[in-house]
């Protein structure tokens, strides 16, 4: 009962990311959280960590929103939904790093080990991005097999995180 609850707490929100952009955002906050935790993982405590995922996960969506919104040239009567437009387009790379977070808070205090919270959440990443790019992938229109690559693909830029994480140590 427990863990159904966990499973639904930290799904994917993939009936909200509904095309293909977002879908991409998502894979980018995924990697972005991942680095991040990876990162902060050599030296960290589970604290440090949590806040070194959210900032550097706020300030990349931060930055990709401001340069959209200047590249919109936001101006006219409908600036405000412009601008309204582009900050939420953009929310999946913010949402898509909760659930490695999740992972990594909940089994390093179930184990007490930080090591084996990491290496958890960095390897539900990989899944993720695996998952995030075979969707991604079909709603383009792309056939399975060619599917199957981008799902290899993103996924690959999951393992390539977590031979960063192996390397730092």
């Amino acid at each position: 009962m427990r863990s159904s609850r966990l499973f639904r707490a930290t799904r994917l929100h993939h009936e909200r990311w509904a095309d293909e952009r977002e879908l991409a955002h998502a894979i980018c906050g995924t990697v972005v959280g991942a680095a991040a935790m990876a990162v902060a993982s050599v030296h960290g405590t589970l604290s440090a960590m949590i806040v070194t995922v959210l900032v550097t996960v706020a300030v990349y969506w931060t930055a990709e929103r401001y340069s959209e919104v200047l590249a919109a040239a936001v101006h006219g009567p409908d600036r405000r939904r412009r601008v309204a437009e582009a900050l939420r387009r953009g929310w999946p790379t913010v949402e898509a790093a909760y659930t490695p977070l999740v992972v990594l808070v909940v089994l390093t205090l179930i184990t007490g080990r930080l090591e084996t919270g990491v290496l958890a959440a960095l390897a539900v990443s990989t899944v993720m991005l695996g998952g995030l790019g075979y969707v991604a992938a079909r709603r383009a229109g792309a056939t399975r097999p060619a599917a199957l690559a981008a799902a290899a693909g993103s996924a690959a830029l999951g393992i390539v995180v977590m031979v960063l994480k192996i390397s730092l140590h």
